[in-house]
């Protein structure tokens, strides 16, 4: 892993992840996407079909029909995850095993919305990905 970029303030979580998948996928590369909430992945799936009209992202669920072509997979297993050149965390945790998952993936992004909640999980996270020496950098989407 190269690094991990930590996204914070953001309005709407799942708007703007789809909004970074699009732009990620535009730019030719593969994104895992991790939450262990099935209930969040259905709903980031559901908003992947719509959240433009004139646009498609393919995308899939892990071991889906359409998983094989796929260069956006969505799982609440991360090992079910394929390795790819993003991993994308929509959780209040850390993925379990995060230190060896982390290591399949040039980046890591984690996004945070401003909900209080979310930001203090956020705030936990970003001290284990401290305490880990890795390599951070944030965007304050709130200055936006």
């Amino acid at each position: 892993m190269k690094q991990i970029d930590f996204h914070f303030n953001v309005g709407n979580r799942l708007f703007y992840a789809c909004r970074f998948v699009n732009k990620v996928w535009g730019m030719g590369l593969s994104v895992a996407v991790w939450s262990s909430d099935r209930m969040r992945l259905d709903d980031f799936n559901r908003r992947l079909w719509a959240f433009e009209d004139m646009s498609f992202i393919p995308h899939a669920f892990a071991g889906g029909l359409d998983a094989e072509s796929a260069r956006v997979i969505l799982s609440p297993d991360p090992t079910a995850l394929p390795d790819s050149d993003v991993l994308l965390l929509l959780d209040e945790g850390t993925p379990p095993d995060y230190e060896n998952l982390f290591q399949r993936f040039d980046r890591v992004v984690d996004i945070v919305s401003s909900i209080p909640e979310e930001t203090e999980a956020a705030r936990n996270r970003y001290r284990i990905y401290l305490h880990h020496k890795y390599p951070l950098k944030a965007y304050d989407q709130g200055r936006r």
